[in-house]
């Protein structure tokens, strides 16, 4: 999923998980309950809400396994956004800033590099959202490419975030859904453990910390039990489609559950064996 192999030295994740963990358990009030739910080994689907670019940094940090991440390609590109509003000064152009516009874009391409490195060093992996190329063929094979590199992931056992509502929500309630987690589950047959995260909506508004709210507020993280692949519904008895939608309306009554309600992670929602699709 990435244009950009590693070819620069990084970081080790695990000090800088501990570090900034105890940096954030130090400014914030941060309770994360349930985590002895995640498996030890072996592949799963991590899934939860998404509020905030806090989310996937409370998941990475407080969890004992390494998370692999699926993130916009922007955030694995600043040094092309700040090129961009460069670009947009007055004069930028002009031959006479010739010698500091190419040392500044030389440097820019090496933080660049060195970002996406450590990105994917630490489990990121970009993909271009709203992607359509130049036909519905390519939009197809592309995001049919991502689908692979995550089955694949999970195959070889790693432990996988997902926010299925695709983006951050703008309002702090819950979207629905998209089926791509549960047509991954289906086909890789691995868990699917259900998380809810409660107050970090809007938590990385820099207002939140001038004003100070930021410090005061509670933020609550709950993982619940993992749906098995023994309780997916039947992909011979419904089909693939509607099997996914299926277990994607269970997947988001889950959530939903442990976004607001922390008792329960205890026992999780019980998930019938033969889950029947809701008619349309």
């Amino acid at each position: 999923m990435s244009d950009t192999p590693t070819t620069v030295a990084t970081i080790p994740f695990e000090p800088v998980r501990d570090a900034l963990k105890a940096v954030l358990d130090n400014l914030f009030h941060i309770e994360v309950t349930g985590m002895e739910a995640i498996p030890e080994s072996g592949g799963a689907i991590l899934v939860s809400n998404h509020t905030d670019n806090l989310d996937p940094l409370i998941q990475g940090l407080y969890c004992h396994r390494r998370i692999h991440f699926l993130g916009k390609e922007e955030l694995f590109r600043p040094d092309d956004q700040i090129l961009e509003m460069f670009s947009r000064a007055p004069g930028w152009t002009h031959p006479v800033f010739s010698p500091v516009r190419l040392a500044l874009e030389g440097v820019l391409h090496l933080y660049g590099l060195y970002h996406r490195s450590q990105m994917e060093t630490w489990g990121g992996h970009p993909i271009r959202r709203a992607f359509k190329g130049e036909s519905a063929k390519d939009a197809v094979a592309y995001y049919q490419e991502i689908e692979d590199q995550m089955l694949e992931l999970l195959r070889e056992g790693h432990l996988l975030s997902v926010f299925p509502e695709g983006t951050r929500s703008e309002t702090g309630v819950m979207a629905p859904f998209k089926p791509m987690t549960a047509r991954l589950a289906l086909k890789a047959r691995v868990p699917i453990i259900p998380s809810g995260i409660r107050g970090a909506h809007g938590f990385s508004d820099v207002r939140n910390f001038l004003s100070g709210e930021a410090f005061q507020r509670g933020i609550y993280y709950n993982v619940g039990s993992p749906i098995l692949p023994a309780d997916f519904p039947s992909v011979d008895e419904l089909g693939e489609k509607a099997a996914a939608r299926a277990l994607t309306e269970e997947i988001q009554k889950q959530v939903y559950a442990l976004s607001l309600h922390p008792e329960r992670r205890a026992s999780g929602r019980e998930v019938p064996r033969k889950t029947k699709a809701r008619q349309l």
